[in-house]
């Protein structure tokens, strides 16, 4: 017992001289003043650190501390300065925001307007001041047919077509001429009869097919030249040609002639170019239901009549004698029955020897027509026909839209 309590009191001992010799280092003045140098070095910015650039600091020096002489142990009071605050950089200023201003007057804003279709011409247009746009000039200026029910309207020299329909320029046996001209339109009617004739014309004659010339113009009316009739879409012209066996150039329709059947004195045919197919063709054309006329030249109609049979026949009073139509027929259909504005000629009957009669030829034969007496002064032109001619119909048939046809 007693060996353990000196054992504590030796232990105990060599802990308080271990300790005043610790206190003795700490209160060495050269240990004290290395520490607060120390101290000081790491508590100094870093090169570069919120400094300028042209104020960089020197390296620090690599040299020890001079030793100072030592004195009696003074203790300085230790005083730790705080870290110099952070320098805080401003944000550069935003870009100036544009300045936009107003004119003191703001120009209008003008929109050209997108261009409209071309206007139907005006059907009472003064022209050059000397009164209204002739109606051939209107009707001719229609390219196409208008909208609506096909129709008739008027009479044959004073009328329009509505609803109008095209021949196509080639068939099995037949082919358009003058097709520039664009009057290969008509009626439905007037269609289906070609439809039916050129084949059995062909028949007939022993032709390849016919020849077929104006009809009317998209929308009917006078033409500017060449016809009186040809204005309700119920009229055509057929050459006294056959169809050739090849089909024809755009060329070749436009500058072929037809065949003039009458001799040069105007009285008689020509026997070099008339031939009985030519008989044929009238007959068959005479023949087809809904013919109303067949006109030809007052010489052919004379040589017709002189075939017993052809004259004591019904169909022979509708060949009528006509000026011209030396070279074609001209075949006049009855008004239809959806068209009951239309208005048709007569019906030809009680003619005696059905018009082959002397006293019915005469007229066709006398100087008054073969050599009419030449004017003294030049004729005065007949005045032109205008939409006030016409039936009130046909103007609305003209300010119609277009039909567009079927590819």
């Amino acid at each position: 017992m007693l060996n353990r309590i000196v054992l504590y009191l030796g232990l105990l001992a060599a802990l308080i001289a271990g300790a005043v010799a610790v206190d003795t280092q700490a209160l060495d003045p050269r240990a004290i003043l290395g520490a607060m140098k120390a101290h000081a070095q790491a508590l100094a910015p870093l090169p570069g650190e919120n400094t300028p650039p042209d104020t960089q600091p020197a390296e620090p020096s690599t040299q020890p501390p001079a030793q100072a002489p030592v004195q009696a142990p003074v203790q300085q009071p230790y005083v730790i300065e705080p870290p110099a605050p952070p320098v805080v950089t401003a944000p550069a200023p935003e870009p100036a925001a544009p300045v936009v201003v107003a004119p003191s007057d703001p120009a209008p804003v003008v929109v050209a307007p997108a261009p409209l279709p071309p206007e139907k011409p005006a059907l009472a247009e003064p022209k050059n001041g000397k009164g209204p746009v002739p109606a051939k000039v209107l009707f001719a200026a229609e390219k196409l047919p208008s909208l609506g029910k096909a129709m008739a309207i008027g009479y044959y020299p004073r009328g329009c077509l509505q609803g109008g329909v095209a021949l196509p320029v080639n068939g099995p046996t037949w082919q358009v001429m003058r097709v520039s001209r664009n009057r290969n339109w008509g009626h439905p009617s007037l269609v289906r009869f070609l439809e039916k004739f050129a084949p059995a014309a062909a028949k007939a004659t022993g032709w390849k097919g016919i020849l077929v010339g104006d009809m009317a113009q998209p929308r009917g009316g006078p033409t500017p030249y060449g016809h009186r009739s040809h204005q309700t879409g119920l009229d055509v012209d057929v050459w006294f040609m056959p169809m050739p066996g090849h089909t024809l150039s755009a060329e070749e329709r436009e500058k072929t002639s037809a065949i003039n059947l009458v001799a040069d004195d105007w009285k008689r045919v020509n026997p070099k170019t008339w031939t009985p197919q030519h008989a044929a063709f009238i007959k068959t054309a005479a023949e087809q239901p809904g013919v109303e006329r067949v006109l030809v030249n007052a010489a052919i109609k004379k040589e017709m009549c002189r075939v017993d049979s052809y004259r004591k026949s019904n169909w022979m009073a509708k060949v009528r004698p006509w000026y011209a139509h030396h070279d074609h027929i001209h075949v006049r259909l009855e008004c239809p029955d959806d068209s009951p504005a239309c208005r048709g000629q007569p019906e030809v009957t009680n003619e005696e020897d059905n018009g082959c009669s002397d006293k019915a030829l005469a007229h066709w034969f006398s100087d008054k027509v073969l050599n009419p007496p030449k004017p003294t002064t030049p004729p005065k032109p007949p005045r032109p026909l205008t939409m006030a001619d016409f039936p009130p119909a046909c103007q609305t048939v003209l300010a119609a839209p277009d039909r567009a046809q079927k590819e």
